[in-house]
């Protein structure tokens, strides 16, 4: 019987001291987030295809969906004990209270919306690719952790008549409009994925998750719009 044999490695070239001090060092390139070269990738645009999908209703769809892309997202984690001059910071900068628990509040440039205990996320449209964390780490520095989202989560808007019905079908929180008015938010698990949620105007709410489960939950949330009729725009 043939025996097998692994093939031998070679021997690693030995490198003189002339060698070595001749060769070019190699120095990690560095990316920064304003490099025009990297956009912002919408996650969902090959599911998220515009039509009329569903049930069909004489009053129309029950429900529109729509992807907001692109966005600036951050996450803002006030350090220890400077929740009050985070909150300054953040007034100063955009002109915003700082929202307690289940709070959102908006401005000319950005929106902030809570999102746990000293945390908040800060959201923005139609600003270059990396300026907002740019901005946003040279003003707070010292007064919290600031770490840029945009290409990592994505959001969802979900509006229409049928809204709240569809979203309860994933969700323990209750999105009655006594419990869950206009300017409020939640973290919440919907579809067994983390959702941030804040109702923007009366039936209109974004949904804020990680992008690598957005796939999945854009195929549960058609699911549980068909029955009302849904349309992707």
């Amino acid at each position: 019987m043939a025996r097998s044999t692994s093939p031998k490695k070679a021997a690693p070239a030995k490198t003189t001291p002339a060698k070595a001090a001749a060769a070019p060092r190699r120095t990690a390139a560095r990316v920064h987030a304003s490099d025009p070269a990297i956009a912002r990738a919408n996650a969902l645009a090959h599911d998220a295809v515009p039509g009329r999908y569903g049930a069909v209703r004489e009053a129309g769809p029950g429900v529109t969906l729509s992807v907001i892309h692109p966005l600036s997202i951050l996450t803002v984690i006030a350090r220890k004990g400077r929740a009050g001059d985070l909150a300054a910071a953040i007034n100063g900068w955009l002109g915003i209270d700082l929202p307690g628990a289940g709070g959102t509040a908006s401005g000319k440039a950005a929106s902030v919306a809570w999102a746990g205990p000293d945390q908040w996320f800060v959201i923005a449209r139609n600003w270059p690719e990396g300026a907002l964390y740019d901005e946003a780490a040279e003003r707070l520095a010292g007064l919290a952790s600031v770490s840029d989202q945009s290409h990592g989560r994505i959001m969802v808007r979900v509006a229409g008549p049928k809204a709240r019905q569809v979203l309860a079908k994933g969700s323990s929180a209750d999105f009655h409009p006594r419990a869950f008015a206009v300017g409020r938010c939640a973290m919440t698990q919907m579809a067994h994925i983390g959702v941030h949620v804040t109702q923007v105007h009366d039936g209109v709410f974004d949904l804020v998750m990680f992008r690598g489960f957005s796939e999945g939950f854009w195929e549960w949330l058609t699911e549980m719009a068909e029955e009302y009729g849904y349309e992707v725009r």
